[in-house]
């Protein structure tokens, strides 16, 4: 009894301390920024902000020991992990738009701590009740590979699913920025209105680029830091022909309005596409799943009847 006690308590351990750092990782960025502004801003704690830190000692000496265990964990693996890897991983955290939660160093760390958690958690569950100590092995080494391979399976995931959005509301986006245009409006000024109303990834990649915009980048180089960031074709034809109008001094208004429209064609292409290409993908299931249900259904009685009574029943 008390060693499963034990076995549960370490692995509920295991769980906050792993789930601990994959969220302070995540909001390390958005923690320090909301420190500077209440640094600078000169903001006062009143009484209660000051009990309420009194009372919560402990919790803040477990935040700084875990903070400390992070960043020995990213140094360490920052003196061992090449960096040709590190730009892969930078290049597959761009892609799904993970890049301003994460950095590629904070990622392997991640996938370190899930390949040795899972592995452990496989070995402390299930070793007082294994009787074939090579299988457990086994299973715990392909945890831990599993483990170390997911994270960069949610990212190709996030990628498609991102791009895929991306795709589908890129001429309502236009669309809305060429209205605005029409009316008068400048491009950085439209731009930045619709992403105020619209919600979805290529917002937020405009919206970094309105602040790269807004620290000093022209808009020539934060297009083409918004072309790299996002892995759609269509997507970076558009703002390379934005890039191209910017520097000829052709009208925002008419580039728009002729890539909308050939987004909505190529949309139309595409699903005409999956349409003829549906008939072939439901072949093989109707011959493995419906084609053999059905003769059993027809030919079944037929068969019976030949097999008791014979041809001449």
């Amino acid at each position: 009894m008390l060693l499963h006690f034990i076995i549960i308590l370490l692995t509920a351990i295991c769980i906050t301390l792993l789930t601990a750092g994959v969220m302070f990782s995540l909001y390390q960025r958005k923690i320090s920024f909301n420190k500077r502004v209440h640094t600078y801003l000169g903001e006062r704690k009143s009484t209660k902000s000051i009990l309420d830190t009194e009372l919560k000692g402990k919790g803040i000496k477990r935040n700084t020991l875990l903070k400390v265990f992070w960043e020995k964990g990213i140094q360490q693996v920052s003196n061992r992990v090449s960096k040709t890897n590190l730009k892969k991983l930078d290049v597959m955290l761009r892609d799904a738009g993970l890049s301003f939660k994460l950095s590629a160093i904070e990622f392997r760390l991640i996938q370190i701590l899930l390949s040795a958690g899972g592995g452990i958690l496989i070995l402390v569950l299930f070793l007082p009740i294994a009787n074939n100590i090579s299988m457990l092995w086994i299973m715990a080494i392909a945890v831990a590979m599993l483990g170390f391979r997911y994270p960069v399976f949610y990212l190709a995931k996030k990628k498609t699913q991102r791009v895929k959005e991306i795709n589908i509301n890129m001429a309502d986006f236009f669309d809305t920025v060429n209205l605005l245009i029409e009316a008068g409006m400048g491009l950085d000024a439209a731009i930045a209105i619709v992403c105020q109303k619209m919600k979805g990834p290529i917002t937020e990649e405009f919206k970094q680029t309105l602040e790269d915009m807004k620290l000093g980048k022209s808009r020539r180089e934060a297009f083409y830091d918004l072309r790299k960031r996002v892995p759609s074709d269509t997507f970076q034809s558009i703002i390379t022909s934005l890039i191209q109008a910017d520097q000829l001094g052709i009208g925002m208004a008419k580039v728009l309005r002729n890539m909308t429209t050939r987004i909505r064609e190529q949309r139309r292409e595409a699903a005409r596409e999956q349409a003829m290409k549906a008939p072939i993908k439901m072949l093989f299931p109707m011959i493995f799943f419906i084609f053999p249900s059905l003769f059993i259904i027809i030919l079944g009685p037929v068969v019976i009847q030949l097999i008791t009574k014979g041809l001449g029943g």
